[in-house]
């Protein structure tokens, strides 16, 4: 008699139930995927607005210790003289502001408006601009078209035609490359069309202001200056940059105070939404006495970018007059 065959593999109904515990164990793999994808997207969203928010920081806080410093020479009331010396700006005369040496700290209050370099109609409403004027950090040989301040001890002298005035030729004299930017946000950005970005107009070889981008993602620069009015060289108080105190001829101006530091506050943006369904739901404060907050919502702060604000308070070096 022949053994009983019994058939072997899997029943309709065993395959379905396997099948149906693969489905669910892959969806879910698939669940853990994207919801990692999307936190390591907004974390790295955040890095990188932390980074730029950094960035613009550090490169304008060292410009800013070096406002009023001119070489060699340690009277700090008194400015190169620039008798002579062109500046231009997209073929216009700038001198009147990237030659103004004698407040080498100074700033325009919640609107563009440097002479010579405007209209800038891209330039962004509601923001302040940050205009420095120093020598530059080290030294340098003379160079023919390079606006340039020889000094010594006594006094400091510009010039741009590579030879040194001859009432500066002395023993232990130096050359240094004059520095000036003035920092401005745009409503757009060279590398992200449609993302704000901090920019920086420059004084370069030939006398020749140049717009440089310097990061993406700054939506709007505030500016507050902190005054000595007693010459102990200590904040009294701080102002915004349109304040009388600081307006030469202005009621209430303060002739014989000093700009001894000046409070930097930034607001940056991510340059892409963090995730679907993000809203920015924060109100931000500038630091103007008189500005309301932003709230994000309207084409110029959209609601769908992480934000970050930051602010720094910069000693200057050289206490400077406004």
């Amino acid at each position: 008699m022949s053994a009983r065959q019994y058939s072997l593999g899997m029943t309709l109904i065993e395959l379905m139930v396997a099948m149906t515990i693969g489905l669910f164990l892959t969806w879910g793999a698939f669940e853990v995927y994207v919801q990692s994808k999307g936190n390591y997207r907004t974390a790295e969203v955040a890095n990188r607005l932390q980074e730029n928010a950094r960035f613009a920081l550090e490169t304008i806080e060292p410009d800013l210790r070096l406002a009023g410093f001119w070489g060699l020479s340690t009277n700090t009331a008194f400015a190169p003289d620039s008798t002579g010396i062109a500046v231009t700006c997209a073929g216009n005369d700038a001198r009147s502001w990237a030659l103004e040496l004698q407040r080498p700290v100074s700033a325009s209050d919640d609107a563009y408006d440097i002479a010579g370099c405007g209209p800038h109609d891209s330039a962004r409403a509601g923001s302040d601009v940050l205009i420095i004027r120093h020598a530059g950090e080290l030294p340098a040989s003379p160079d023919p078209g390079q606006i340039q301040v020889a000094s010594n001890l006594a006094m400091a002298r510009l010039f741009d035609d590579g030879v040194v005035p001859a009432d500066i030729v002395t023993a232990g004299a130096e050359t240094r490359d004059l520095q000036v930017h003035a920092y401005y946000v745009d409503n757009s950005s060279s590398f992200a069309p449609g993302v704000p970005s901090l920019r920086r107009l420059t004084l370069v070889k030939g006398g020749i202001i140049e717009d440089q981008e310097m990061i993406t993602g700054v939506e709007n620069l505030q500016l507050q200056f902190g005054l000595d009015t007693n010459g102990d060289g200590s904040v009294e108080r701080y102002v915004d940059p349109n304040s009388p105190a600081v307006t030469p001829g202005a009621a209430g101006y303060l002739e014989d105070a000093r700009i001894v530091a000046v409070r930097i506050w930034l607001l940056v943006r991510s340059e892409e939404s963090p995730g679907p369904g993000f809203t920015d739901t924060r109100s931000y404060q500038p630091l103007d006495l008189d500005a309301a907050a932003i709230t994000p919502g309207d084409a110029d702060y959209p609601a769908r970018f992480q934000r970050v604000e930051v602010t720094r308070t910069v000693l200057l070096r050289n206490a400077v007059a406004r």
